[in-house]
């Protein structure tokens, strides 16, 4: 039974080498660097350069998954789990560096933790349920709020303004973790996302699909495709919408006295 479920999962995320896993795949490859260069207070130049590659490569992978039609659910993986490496390695180098400014152990207590469990519960409901719970709105400003306090920190910032950036960046973790465990116990429960998670989690392009086959839907009952007659209702024309030439057409072949006009 375990063996089927994998399998089923294995074939619901679909192809893995395409263009927007690749990268994310770099996104990954780039936080080991980045990590680096922070703990040995490396050289800003490239530590910029590589921050602003990895977060190019996060505005793109999404945009061109739906661009070349190529969303899959390894991408749906693949996206949330580099940003969660890039948060844990870079807090964790920023928390036990030698070099001030450091942030809290508490905060990077509180990034691990959350992380842990999200993985954990995610590959647990994915197992279950087949489906992958994406980030909504909240976790995303969550990373960008994130993503703003290493920014600060690596730049020196001004004491209280990383203690605001690392407040804020908390109440965002805590808010979008609880609402990842409603839509896992909503999960487990009925075994279907809510609608407004649905929305979230699906591409653009399926979408604009599903609005097309919505349209789509509508015209079915009067097209021949579908092998139902049109009704003699629907065949009627009113007079307002028949030409001249019709309506003439039709008063030589009505009836008169119960013979036809001759024409």
């Amino acid at each position: 039974m375990t063996r089927l479920r994998e399998k089923s999962l294995s074939e619901r995320l679909g192809r893995f080498w395409t263009l927007p896993n690749a990268l994310s795949l770099a996104r990954l490859a780039v936080v080991v660097p980045i990590t680096y260069l922070i703990w040995t207070a490396g050289s800003l130049q490239w530590l910029f350069g590589l921050i602003v590659f990895g977060a190019l490569t996060d505005f793109l992978d999404g945009r061109v998954a739906r661009w070349s039609h190529a969303v899959s659910g390894w991408g749906k993986v693949l996206d949330p789990l580099a940003d969660k490496f890039a948060a844990v390695m870079t807090i964790s180098a920023l928390t036990f560096r030698g070099a001030e400014p450091t942030l809290p152990l508490w905060f990077f207590l509180l990034i691990v933790g959350r992380e842990a469990c999200i993985l954990a519960g995610g590959t647990l409901i994915a197992r279950r349920t087949g489906q992958v719970v994406m980030s909504g709105a909240l976790g995303k400003a969550a990373v960008a709020s994130l993503a703003l306090t290493v920014l600060y920190a690596v730049l020196g910032a001004d004491p209280q303004v990383l203690d605001y950036c690392v407040w804020i960046s908390t109440a965002l973790l805590v808010g979008s973790f609880l609402i990842y465990v409603g839509r896992y116990v909503w999960l487990e429960q009925t075994g279907d996302l809510p609608e407004q998670a649905q929305r979230e989690s699906e591409p653009l392009r399926e979408r604009g699909g599903a609005g097309e086959r919505g349209r789509g839907s509508e015209e079915t009952p009067t097209s021949p495709a579908n092998g139902a007659a049109r009704s003699p209702a629907n065949e009627s024309r009113s007079p307002a919408n028949e030409t001249p030439g019709e309506a003439h057409s039709e008063k030589q072949l009505a009836p008169e006295n119960g013979a036809p006009r001759p024409s």
